[in-house]
């Protein structure tokens, strides 16, 4: 099963989210952007994918912020643990 990767990126002075080469923004803010991505990622973990959000701009370097846990004990714990 492949993992939908959701990047906040900065570019042209805005914050996005990128999926798969398709983006969606401006956002007003940071915030605003990770805010959006999180439910995005979220909602495809309860429709049964995997998920991660991500940040790349000004002072962040592809940080992980949200990660989707596997249906299984161990990957729900190694996904705690990276959050």
């Amino acid at each position: 099963m492949s993992t939908s990767i959701y990047i906040v990126l900065f570019a042209h002075q805005a914050w996005w989210i990128d999926l798969n080469g398709t983006s969606e923004g401006p956002y007003s803010s940071l915030e605003a952007a990770m805010a959006e991505a999180v439910a995005q990622a979220a909602a495809t973990s309860r429709q049964g994918g995997r998920s991660e959000v991500r940040i790349s701009g000004p002072g962040y370097d592809n940080k992980l912020i949200y990660q989707s846990a596997d249906r299984s004990s161990l990957g729900r714990a190694v996904a705690e643990t990276r959050r």
